[in-house]
């Protein structure tokens, strides 16, 4: 079964054991106790919960795979279990648990049947919940699972690092907080799955506790979580805040001094009017090569683009000069950009059924045109583009070719009273950089990512430069060793004026920021 669909990264074994004895920890003096796993997948829970002699177990074990369902079911070698194949969602049962674990699948919701959107939304809205907080099938078995535990109930799930740091997870976050005295988050510097992209955490939520509160813990290998040997810290200024979860291992008084930073600045759309670029709905199709451009004949088709980041140079502009480039090193850089005027030539007739057979016009966006192979809101070359994803630093420049970009970046438009050339010279500063940890979120290999509503409200310290400043900046970005070098030079020059930040301040700021990088590229 295709685990893009059914969400199934199963759990390693010490991931399991782990789990499965600090649950059982919480009922040491009981000798009965139930557990439920809404999704069994191949047993590894299952595995060690049969290990225990000391309590015995009721286990209701569930799973929407009948074949993984009997894996399962034959790691479990005692009395008083039942599997039952079943999607969770449907699962109806009047009795209370005394603990749920598991691993529940990670399904976004374009990827859920109709009648699993609906049970969602039920789920949701019956707890409070909006519909907002429906986008991932995981956040439904978090919620469900919780309606099924008894008054002293522990809940213990592997989830994807989104819990803490997603938008909609916030409402998430928030009714954890009122149904849990108590939660633990662990958090890992190793990704423990097969999944490369997909960043995880185990959360621990208990019903009552004696020592309540929000409590996080960093785990930096595997030996440490076998070992015990980690700090589970109390972080309450960052759950009373907005700042996302994933940053726990900030302290109050850093925490502090960012937030009465940010304070002082204006944000990004108070300067500019950013928008995603262009949305092809197929890069692949749409965005080819000279190559292809010359067998086909597309060329009066074609326009400029730039596809990824990770096609633009270590500058802070990008010039005709790098398109050429790029288009001589065999990149894709020509955008299929038809009308519904344009006349079908026999050569474009090849082409687009190229894309025919791949069932391009079936995919959602395209079936929303007049003409599944016209782009609409294309619009105009941008003056500069800042990528949502970035690795060692964000990436702004400016625009001095005349290519366009596709949704990767955000066009930016600077709004008539500041000057584009500034814009971007101010960004670069350890205190922007920073604050673009906080605001963003982070994926499993070190991608940071910032979605529009957190690039638009990300603050800048602006100064305003000549053109000859401008240009020096630009040959030193280009020379740079690395992004530490820019910061030397440009921090007080954009920190002092607008913010008074000192020397000392600085290093404070450097500390923080490394802190932040150096746990999302997990170095």
């Amino acid at each position: 079964m295709n685990k893009k669909n059914t969400g199934s990264y199963y759990t390693p074994s010490y991931l399991a054991s782990f789990i499965s004895k600090r649950v059982l920890s919480h009922f040491e003096d009981k000798t009965r106790m139930s557990i439920l796993e809404p999704s069994v997948g191949d047993g590894a829970f299952v595995s060690e919960l049969a290990k225990t002699s000391s309590i015995k177990i009721k286990l209701s074990a569930l799973d929407i795979n009948q074949e993984e369902l009997d894996k399962a079911s034959e790691k479990w070698h005692k009395k008083n279990a039942s599997f039952v194949k079943t999607d969770f969602l449907d699962f109806s049962d009047t009795k209370k648990y005394s603990a749920i674990v598991g691993n529940p699948p990670y399904v976004k919701k374009n990827r859920l049947t109709k009648k699993q959107i609906d049970l969602s939304k039920e789920i949701h809205f019956q707890e409070g919940l909006s519909e907002a907080s429906v986008k991932n099938i995981w956040t439904t078995f978090l919620i469900k699972s919780n309606k099924l535990l008894n008054n002293n109930g522990v809940l213990a799930f592997v989830l994807p690092s989104e819990l803490l740091q997603v938008k909609f997870a916030e409402e998430v976050r928030e009714y954890l907080k009122k149904e849990f005295q108590r939660i633990e988050i662990f958090t890992f510097n190793d990704l423990m799955f097969e999944c490369k992209g997909q960043d995880t955490i185990v959360l621990f939520a208990f019903k009552k506790s004696n020592n309540k509160g929000e409590y996080f813990a960093n785990i930096d290998s595997k030996e440490t979580l076998e070992s015990g040997n980690f700090t589970l810290k109390n972080n309450n200024l960052l759950v009373t805040s907005n700042v996302k979860w994933t940053h726990h291992f900030l302290t109050d008084d850093e925490l502090i001094f960012i937030e009465n930073l940010k304070k002082e600045l204006q944000t990004v759309n108070h300067y500019t009017d950013s928008k995603p670029g262009i949305v092809t709905a197929a890069n692949k199709f749409f965005i080819i090569n000279k190559e292809t451009e010359k067998q086909y004949n597309l060329s009066r088709f074609t326009k400029p683009i730039i596809q990824k980041g990770l096609f633009v140079n270590g500058s802070v502009i990008f010039n005709s000069s790098d398109l050429e480039e790029l288009e001589a090193n065999d990149y894709p850089t020509k955008l299929l950009q038809l009308t519904d005027e344009d006349r079908i030539s026999k050569k474009l007739r090849e082409y687009l059924s190229l894309g025919e057979k791949e069932e391009i016009p079936n995919r959602y966006k395209c079936k929303l045109r007049n003409n599944w192979y016209v782009i609409p809101n294309i619009s105009d070359v941008p003056d500069a583009f800042f990528f949502k994803r970035s690795h060692l630093y964000p990436k702004l420049l400016k625009n001095n070719s005349n290519a366009f970009v596709t949704d990767s970046a955000y066009k930016i438009k600077m709004r008539d009273q500041f000057d584009l050339n500034s814009f971007i010279f101010s960004f670069y500063n350890t205190l922007t950089l920073l604050l673009s940890e906080i605001e963003g979120r982070y994926y499993g290999g070190g991608v940071l990512e910032l979605v529009p509503s957190e690039f638009k409200k990300l603050p800048i310290p602006y100064v305003e430069i000549n053109n000859t400043q401008f240009e020096n900046f630009t040959k030193r970005f280009e020379n740079k060793k690395n992004i530490e070098e820019i910061f030397s030079q440009n921090d007080l020059a954009i920190l002092n004026p607008t913010l008074g930040i000192n020397t000392e301040q600085l290093e404070k700021l450097t500390k923080i920021r490394n802190k932040l990088t150096k746990k999302r590229m997990r170095k």
